[in-house]
């Protein structure tokens, strides 16, 4: 993650991380970054692994694709929400990985932070944390549950995290209306920090936000949502039509990767 931190930097891009669910949406992302020429992060939330595949498997099939890869391709853990979910992650062979620890309390994130940067650290393998409540679709967002800059200061400084996911107005999930996003806050927060800084919840967020929010500095989007919406209208379209489950397979993978090559091309537009 650090190597595609600093392409993010460099040339004013934001990397996209895209969720895998089977091999067609890892299909479907390894294969936009390869027409595109851009970056991008292959995410499992510790979620899926463990109701959905095994991710010690996925991510063999991953670095398959990746040996054969002309761009910067990663595979990483997102909202890790325990230390046996990322302690898991590492013996995979994840090449970067996210502890979610928002929903504890400042100082015992801080603690189970800083501790999980120094076990994945010897295993050369980068950090994301984060601070401040992103949330659920529905959830109220008032300021205070906003990322404070002097906060993150704080955090990274007695972290070490690579990378911080901020909470900015942005929530996960399918948005009801348009996000308000509070680009001043972001700003003051790149002012404090120089880590990689996280969008999560980004499915919804208008075109022009997204712009915005990486020329403030945001290096890293997290999309999800609007791959699964892709995947599922594919599926009704197709449902009468395709004559066995293979067609779906192809079907799906190229669903999601009209998706993220636009989200891709969206997040790389300040390219310099």
């Amino acid at each position: 993650m650090n190597d595609i931190i600093e392409y993010s930097k460099k040339h004013r891009v934001g990397v996209g991380m895209f969720n895998i669910v089977n091999l067609e949406f890892a299909r479907a992302i390894f294969d936009a970054s390869q027409e595109t020429g851009l970056p991008v992060m292959l995410g499992m939330p510790e979620r899926f692994i463990l109701n959905y595949f095994d991710g010690e498997v996925m991510a063999a099939a991953c670095r398959k694709m990746i040996e054969k890869s002309k761009t910067l391709v990663n595979i990483h853990l997102d909202h890790g929400k325990s230390f046996d979910g990322v302690m898991y992650a590492l013996k995979a062979g994840f090449s970067s990985v996210m502890f979610d620890g928002s929903a504890l309390s400042y100082e015992e994130n801080v603690r189970q932070t800083a501790e999980i940067v120094k076990i994945a650290h010897a295993m050369d393998v980068s950090v994301e944390g984060e601070l401040g409540y992103v949330g659920q679709v529905g959830d109220e967002m008032t300021e205070d549950r906003f990322t404070s800059p002097e906060q993150a200061e704080d955090f990274v400084g007695r972290t070490g995290v690579d990378a911080l996911a901020v909470a900015i107005g942005n929530q996960h999930g399918q948005y009801k209306g348009t996000p308000k996003l509070d680009f001043e806050r972001l700003k003051a927060i790149r002012s404090k920090v120089d880590c990689g800084l996280v969008l999560h919840g980004g499915s919804g967020i208008a075109d022009e936000d997204f712009v915005e929010a990486i020329r403030c500095g945001i290096n890293k989007v997290n999309i999800y949502t609007a791959e699964d919406l892709a995947a599922k209208a594919c599926v009704r379209e197709h449902f009468e039509e395709y004559k066995q489950y293979l067609d779906f397979t192809k079907g799906l993978t190229g669903a999601v990767k009209e998706v993220v090559t636009r989200h891709m091309q969206l997040f790389a537009s300040l390219k310099e």
